[in-house]
Formats: C-alpha cells, sequence, structure tokens
C-alpha cells in the first residue's frame, strides 16, 4: 500500500484508528479498529505506521481520547477534572495512543471527537482542550499538529454548523476539516477571518497551530521527495483494485463450521437475498448497493430473488410469497448504526419464525440459512441459531463479491474474528 502511495503522489493517509473495540465504539466504525486488545490494538497500528514510514508516507492517526475524557467530565472543579484526567489516561485504552506517540511523536493526529458530538458547545471545547492539552501533549509528549474531525454536522446538533471550525480552534485543535456544504464553508471561512482580525482568535494561538503544522512538514516533507520524477516502474505491481480484492479475499471470515449450505443446490433452486435499505456508498449510483452480491450468486442459481427489506416496516406480506418459494434464504445483515440493532433484532425473530413455521408443514424440505454480516461482526449472535454465517464487514463491491465466492464454495474463508 505504502508504495502505491509514494508512487502516485500521496503522502499522508488518515490511518489508522488507535481506538479499542468497546460498546462505545459506534457500529459503524466498529471494522476500523483492531480488535478489544490494547496490546493488539497497538501492536498492529505500530506495524501499519512503520510501513508507511519505510515510504515516506506520513500516517495520521485517528483516536477518540475526547470521548474517553466526556465518560468523567461532569461539574467537577478544573483540579478535580485534571486529576481525573491524569488517572485516567493510564487506562489500558490509552495504551495505542502512548505507543504511537512515543514512537511517532511529530505525527499528526486526527480527533474522532468533534466539536458537535456533545450537547454543550463551551463544554465540548473543555473536553477537547483537555484531551488534547493534559493527555496527548502533557502525559504522553504529542508535538505534532491535532486535526479535527469535523465535516459534517448532523440534524439536531446544538451548535451551528459554520461556527464549528472557530470553536474547534478555540478548543485547541490545530487543523480543522471544513463543512461539506460549500454555502457553510464559505461562511466558515468568513467567521475565521473575522475571528482573526477582531482578536478573537489571538496571534499566538495561530502562530501555535502554524508553527506545529510547519514543524511537521518540515520533519516529513521534503521537496525532494515532492518533485521526484514519476516511478512508473513502482507501480509494476498488481493494479490497485486486485490489490483491494485480495484483502477482500483474506478478511472473509466464516462463524460457522462446516461448508455453506448453498453448496450441492441445483442450479434450478430458488435462492432469496434479503438485503437492507441502507445509504448508498456513492450517492450518484443509481443501483441497490447489494447488487454486487445477487449479481455474483446469479452465477450459480439464475433464479436468485433479491428483495430489498426496510427495518421500520418489519416483515410484511410482501416478503412471504418469496420465502414460501425459497429453497434457501440468504439474508444479509448491516447494523450502519446504532439504532438500527434493535430493529434489526426484531426482523431477524420475525424472519426465524416464519421459516421454522414453514418447515414444520410434513413433507416440507427445509430451507436452507445463509447470514451474511456486512457490519459490526458483534450484532452477529442470537438469535441466529440454525444459520450458517459468513462476515465481510463492509458492504463494498469488493467485499460482497469476496464473500459471494465463499459462499458458492469457490473460495475456502481465511479471515479471524476480531480479538
Amino acid at each position: 500500500m505504502a508504495k502505491i502511495l509514494t508512487a502516485i503522489g500521496i503522502n499522508w493517509i488518515f490511518v489508522p484508528t488507535l481506538d479499542t473495540l468497546t460498546e462505545f465504539i459506534e457500529p459503524c466504525d466498529a471494522s476500523q479498529t483492531f480488535g478489544k486488545s490494547a496490546e493488539s490494538v497497538s501492536g498492529h497500528a505500530l506495524a501499519l505506521i512503520q510501513g508507511l514510514a519505510s515510504e515516506g508516507v506520513s500516517a495520521c492517526t485517528n483516536s477518540h481520547p475526547a470521548g474517553q475524557v466526556m465518560e468523567i467530565f461532569s461539574t467537577r472543579s478544573s483540579t478535580k477534572l485534571l486529576n481525573d484526567i491524569h488517572e485516567q489516561s493510564g487506562l489500558p485504552e490509552f495504551l495505542p495512543i502512548a505507543a504511537a506517540v512515543t514512537s511517532y511523536p511529530h505525527n499528526s493526529m486526527q480527533f474522532g471527537t468533534a466539536i458537535h458530538d456533545f450537547p454543550e458547545p463551551v463544554q465540548s471545547a473543555l473536553v477537547i482542550r483537555a484531551a488534547s492539552e493534559t493527555i496527548l501533549r502533557t502525559k504522553c509528549g504529542f508535538r505534532g499538529p491535532t486535526v479535527s474531525s469535523f465535516a459534517k454536522t448532523p440534524d439536531g446538533a446544538a451548535i451551528c454548523p459554520k461556527h464549528a471550525p472557530l470553536l474547534t480552534f478555540q478548543a485547541g485543535l490545530d487543523m480543522v476539516t471544513l463543512p461539506e456544504d460549500a454555502t457553510v464553508r464559505e461562511s466558515s471561512l468568513s467567521i475565521l477571518e473575522v475571528a482573526m482580525v477582531s482578536n478573537v482568535l489571538p496571534p499566538g494561538l495561530i502562530s501555535t497551530c502554524a508553527a506545529r503544522v510547519a514543524a511537521f512538514k518540515d520533519q516529513l516533507f521534503t521537496w525532494e521527495k515532492a518533485l521526484a520524477p514519476y516511478q512508473a516502474d513502482r507501480l509494476l505491481l498488481p493494479a490497485p483494485n486486485l490489490l483491494a480484492h485480495s484483502g477482500y479475499r483474506s478478511a472473509i471470515t466464516t462463524i460457522s463450521p462446516g461448508a455453506s449450505p448453498l453448496l450441492g443446490l441445483a442450479r434450478s433452486s430458488i435462492v432469496v437475498l434479503l438485503t437492507p435499505t441502507v445509504p448508498r456508498r456513492n450517492p450518484e449510483s443509481p443501483s441497490d448497493p447489494f447488487e454486487p452480491l445477487g449479481r455474483a450468486l446469479s452465477r450459480s442459481f439464475p433464479r436468485i430473488r433479491h428483495v430489498p427489506y426496510t427495518l421500520s416496516a418489519g416483515l410484511t406480506d410482501v416478503y412471504l410469497p418469496f420465502l414460501q418459494r425459497a429453497t434457501a434464504v440468504v439474508f444479509v445483515l448491516c447494523n450502519t448504526s446504532s439504532a438500527m440493532i434493535e430493529s434489526q433484532d426484531e426482523f431477524v425473530m420475525a424472519l426465524h419464525n416464519n421459516l421454522r413455521a414453514r418447515d414444520a408443514v410434513p413433507g416440507q424440505q427445509r430451507t436452507r440459512r445463509v447470514v451474511v454480516g456486512a457490519g459490526d461482526p458483534r450484532d452477529l449472535r442470537d438469535p441466529f441459531t440454525g444459520w450458517w454465517g459468513a462476515l465481510c464487514y463492509e458492504y463494498s463491491r469488493g467485499a460482497l463479491e469476496a464473500v459471494a465466492e465463499v459462499l458458492l464454495g469457490e473460495r475456502e474463508a481465511t479471515g479471524r474474528l476480531p480479538s
């Protein structure tokens, strides 16, 4: 990866994530972590950072230290708060951050916690400043620039989107990603300009931020590298899409013993593919995000029936004709947000009960069941008794095509569940 990035002129990349996998991590972010063990996260993250650095690529690590600080933030006095932060910074969750900072103190770090993640802006600024100054700089010795993850303020947030970048700088971070909306972005820049002219953002603060960014660039980037001739010979590697597909193949994990239940089915079998309605990875694409999985399975089962489901509607009568004729059901689970998890469990139970009642009919052949996890693996648990499961962790085209190869017996799964 580092060789390809260097060859095409990319020398700064926003990986890896230093958070450990806990119940506080959003399901959509879980696949970005290296596991539940702080030691495992530290080891894998450092290996990735070192590999990137060997080719001149700087890693901008991602973490949520402010989220950890928020757990102990209350109406305590400033002295008591700082004492608690010092104590908490010794917990295992902070070990990956400390390890990365110790080895690469001048790298950059992106704050996964943004100014709009807390209900009150002033409280947000205090928490983020405590995390960046007390934990990162004072406790860990971090010297590089901090980057805000702010790009879009969610609906219902207490903070006005155009003011978020200013508050982020006031919270002590050195760089900020501006809002996605062009109008809001222009307003944010105007507010920042007025703040600098009116001394709301003091010159000393701006100088400190600029100095950290300049030192970071001097430490890691040189004109010699930036202006180096295009190294076409370094791209004599498998095409990036082939490398990505190889990575997806090696990540597919099965969580059930034995072979896929789809093996041995007649080509004329009716396979029902149930997929959730989820945000499209490419908003401009008119197709269903799970269409690549349906197309891949249709190589062996031309009579496949792709039926999207909506969690809010539940298992309605629309699905019953498909389920009654199905030889096998491939059910895709994808928790794109924590709010979806309970609804998914309800839908799964209704589907499970429907198939169990159908199989209880005398003379009825048992419907073969496959569940594919295209999200957080922690949610592939009960009530999945009787289902054969495979994980592809996300719903990109490459991941879906790779899991289809395992379901069809074209390739063995070699991945392992996160520790």
